[in-house]
């Protein structure tokens, strides 16, 4: 058994406490870490770009396929999504100092590239996740919340089908929709959203 001393200290001091706190009384005093953290700002990791806090510098598309790849992660725990949600936050920086759009012919290449510890792949995923629940949290009309939650994953997110339909309206064509920035994106869909509640 591979057991140091400081262990066997830590165990007799939590078994301490737990005997003389119930479990209700910690739960009250630690009860921010029930609460959303709010982690919105990416680490720099590498020599590539990283997002704007809060995915402010994303576009539709980026966002679309951020998502259906964090989403796949979560439904099945798989690395290599994470890789791939890497490939598309971090770009390369153009010219102009401004982030590359992410081509996704070549995320294959660049998922393979990643060499970073799966620690910081989480913490990535972590940072995109406080990002998406600032995003939805914003944007309630937009993700309104379940009146009956499901621990069931969705397969996709469905921006992509979402662009495909608004594209050709206020935006223009299917490629200048999907280039448009996501925030400008989602209020104009919140707006199109309470005209079609009033009208």
């Amino acid at each position: 058994m591979d057991i140091r001393w400081w262990s066997i200290r830590k165990y007799r001091k939590l078994s301490r406490v737990l005997r003389n706190v119930r479990l209700s009384d910690l739960k009250e005093s630690y009860s921010w870490a029930y609460d959303d953290i709010g982690l919105t700002s990416f680490p720099k990791i590498s020599n590539l770009e990283s997002p704007a806090d809060r995915l402010t510098n994303f576009t539709v598309d980026e966002f679309a396929h951020a998502d259906d790849l964090f989403l796949g992660w979560l439904k099945t725990k798989d690395i290599e999504y994470l890789k791939y949600l890497y490939s598309v936050l971090y770009t390369e920086v153009d010219t102009n100092g401004k982030r590359k759009e992410v081509d996704k012919e070549l995320l294959d290449k660049l998922a393979d590239k990643v060499k970073i510890s799966r620690t910081s792949l989480m913490v990535v995923a972590l940072v995109y996740q406080g990002c998406r629940s600032y995003i939805f949290n914003r944007f309630k009309i937009v993700f309104p919340k379940q009146k009956n939650p499901t621990k069931k994953i969705p397969q996709s997110s469905g921006f992509g089908k979402l662009v495909l339909h608004l594209s050709g309206q206020k935006f223009g064509t299917y490629n200048e929709t999907r280039r448009t920035n996501i925030y400008t994106f989602l209020e104009e869909l919140t707006e199109q959203f309470k005209q079609n509640k009033n009208g």
